[in-house]
């Protein structure tokens, strides 16, 4: 469904909206093409088109691909968003569901100066070619994009509870090793491998490579999440299969980098990541359990990868959102996020304020103890 282009004088843009990625403007930029645009992997066209043969049927969201365009027609900004029901309300997201690192628009170079009361123009714009919504969750947006600022960011009303966390791999290699914690363990864990059997960092390189590599990090992903008592594929093979599928579509345009970390024959841990240029972001990472668990190999893996990107001339190791210990142990730049909340309706005001009380509730120290029941019990019940 094409929505009619709006309009305004005033600010000299033009906005449209499309909902089948067939239909996205062909200035919308590819995974494995570098061009004027600035985007992030999350909001290419392979990432959209994979999105939508997954979470939209599942969550029954409507994809709403937004491209507005200057007063001659050239392109300014591109943004992927979707809205879905929740509990009657209809809610306004970026095309994302847990699978976005970073959720921003595609910008394009111009020389227009952005602030709050131009981003306020815009948004106000983008919003009269969009259908009726009662809230909009505007989350985990950087302040810039590459070297543009992100207009949407502008309006921002607080910052995300979480940040991305990444290393820079331009300085000597000593100076990236050294941000490793506990680097003289981390080395003599794998010696302690190197005597069970040939340690081997292996990119994959072939389509039996990527089968083999991304079903074992599927299913060391999904023992992990059973271990930590959290929904995991079971609970959402939505996700599970858009992963798969953009195992597939990914390394179609050459920008799949998906490694294991092998003893012998057997894969010891995975990491599932994609490229844009010379950035590479690390999204999915697996490893075995068990006797395996002293020697770290999901850590072991990860020092590994920074020395083979930076010996593949890539700049950034980028680990994504997250506060997790480990990634605050191991990664020296972060990069904070922003969110946006906008209510349109009555039904978008009861939503935000049920949502509130939600999240009080899961802050009790009851809740916290009681939710991880929850998974046991339910996988007890899939297993039978």
């Amino acid at each position: 469904m094409l929505h009619r282009p709006t309009h305004d004088l005033d600010t000299a843009f033009s906005v449209s909206v499309v909902e089948n990625p067939a239909d996205l403007p062909e200035e919308w930029p590819r995974a494995g093409l570098i061009a004027d645009a600035r985007c992030h992997v999350f909001q290419t066209r392979e990432f959209i088109e994979t999105w939508c043969t997954t979470f939209a049927p599942a969550k029954r969201a409507r994809p709403l691909l937004v491209a507005v365009r200057t007063g001659d027609g050239s392109p300014l900004l591109f943004v992927p968003l979707t809205i879905e029901r929740n509990r009657g309300a209809r809610v306004l997201t970026f095309m994302d569901e847990g699978v976005a690192d970073y959720n921003a628009p595609i910008l394009f170079p111009t020389t227009r100066i952005w602030t709050t009361d131009a981003a306020r123009e815009l948004w106000s714009a983008i919003e009269k070619a969009l259908p009726a919504y009662d809230i909009a969750f505007l989350d985990k947006m950087p302040a810039y994009v590459a070297d543009l600022q992100n207009p949407l960011a502008l309006l921002a009303e607080e910052p995300n509870d979480e940040s991305c966390h990444g290393n820079v791999l331009t300085r000597p290699w000593k100076d990236v090793e050294a941000t490793q914690p506990f680097l003289r363990t981390l080395k003599k864990s794998i010696r302690g491998m190197e005597r069970i059997g040939k340690v081997e960092f292996a990119v994959a390189e072939n389509d039996a490579d990527r089968e083999l590599f991304f079903e074992t990090m599927a299913r060391q992903k999904q023992r992990r999440f059973e271990e930590t008592r959290v929904p995991g594929f079971d609970a959402e093979p939505h996700k599970l299969e858009f992963f798969r599928r953009a195992n597939r579509v990914f390394a179609s345009e050459g920008v799949l980098h998906l490694c294991a970390l092998k003893v012998g024959e057997e894969i010891v841990a995975t990491a599932w990541s994609l490229t844009r240029g010379r950035h590479l972001y690390d999204l999915l990472i697996g490893f075995e359990a068990g006797e395996w668990s002293k020697f770290s190999p999901g850590r072991a893996l990860n020092l590994m990868l920074l020395k083979w990107l930076q010996d593949n001339g890539y700049t950034y190791l980028d680990h994504g959102i997250g506060n997790e210990p480990w990634k605050l142990e191991a990664c020296e730049t972060t990069v904070p996020l922003l969110r946006r909340t906008v209510v349109r309706t009555p039904l978008g005001r009861f939503h935000r304020s049920r949502l509130k009380v939600m999240a009080r509730l899961r802050a009790t120290n009851i809740w916290q103890r009681v939710r991880p029941l929850k998974w046991i019990v339910l996988r007890a019940f899939r297993k039978h």
